[in-house]
């Protein structure tokens, strides 16, 4: 099944904030979140937080799958508005969620969204700054989080070089940022290897050995059964298919990575008008995907 919504997905599982950029919180014991996206949504995930947990003070943690804009810009907002909350991710994204010119980026990233919903926003402060990290994660850690409720960490490079997913033993579901591909509104399959294809390809076939009913993916939909069990393995045929759409058209135009990126964007956003994403974000993953595969990463 592919859902579309927020809300319950099943006992101890909760999807929260906007379906299009939505976290998923746990009932451990204290409860944990994955992911927390852009600055905007920051408000929306505290009253979400407030209505299932009574108290947002109860929740403990944050799990973070890499250190894109959409996946931790309200970290800050919420750390302000959570006691004790404490911030876990991978070694590399600590280290790049502190550099200048990362952190400018998210802002001016997210500052587009701030201008198109200031009259929602009011007067809550959202801004970003940096952002903490005060567990390191790494391959093949477990953590016990009570309740039951056992996560473990799986390193899964190429959309970015930082990126990790979770998976939960107890109801068997994948958290896997976008290490996996994401549906667009025509339910296509959209390619996610920012950073290696290779790297992309050998976390896919990692986690395609998992045993997954529930699959989390970080932007609108929601699979279970057959669907979740079939994702990645489509998943790793669609990047395959798109690399060679890539490397056909650097050879059409004589390895001019520009004319490449404006074709297919041309071709997948402007044409289909199916993609979730903005066009800035939308260019500046196409062209880093280019990137990869024009330099055989």
């Amino acid at each position: 099944m592919i859902l579309e919504k927020t809300g319950k997905i099943c006992d101890g599982l909760y999807s929260i904030g906007y379906h299009l950029i939505p976290s998923f919180l746990i009932m451990s014991d204290p409860p944990a979140l994955f992911d927390s996206g852009l600055t905007i949504a920051g408000p929306r995930y505290l009253e979400d937080l407030t209505e299932y947990l009574e108290d947002a003070n109860r929740l403990g943690y944050i799990f973070l799958t890499h250190s894109h804009y959409d996946h931790c810009g309200s970290v800050p907002f919420l750390k302000r508005n959570i006691k004790g909350l404490k911030i876990a991710a991978s070694k590399l994204a600590a280290e790049t969620l502190k550099k200048p010119k990362v952190i400018k980026l998210i802002q001016s990233l997210s500052g587009d969204y701030e201008e198109k919903f200031r009259k929602q926003i009011g007067n809550e402060d959202i801004s970003f700054d940096s952002i903490e990290v005060d567990i390191i994660l790494e391959e093949g850690d477990e953590y016990n989080l009570g309740n039951g409720w056992n996560i473990q960490v799986i390193a899964t490079p190429g959309h970015t070089r930082d990126s990790l997913s979770y998976y939960i033993p107890k109801i068997k579901a994948l958290i896997p940022g976008e290490a996996t591909g994401v549906y667009n509104g025509n339910y296509d399959i959209q390619s996610e290897f920012s950073s290696s294809y290779n790297d992309y390809i050998n976390s896919l076939e990692k986690l395609a050995s998992l045993d997954v009913d529930i699959l989390l993916l970080p932007h609108v939909h929601i699979l279970t059964g057959n669907d979740a069990k079939g994702h990645i393995q489509k998943s790793l045929e669609s990047a395959k298919v798109f690399k060679k759409r890539i490397d056909v058209f650097l050879d059409q135009f004589n390895g001019d990575r520009e004319a490449v990126v404006n074709a297919i964007f041309k071709e997948d956003y402007e044409n289909t008008q199916a993609v979730f994403q903005d066009k800035r974000s939308f260019l500046l993953n196409l062209t880093a995907k280019v990137k990869a595969v024009a330099e055989g990463k």
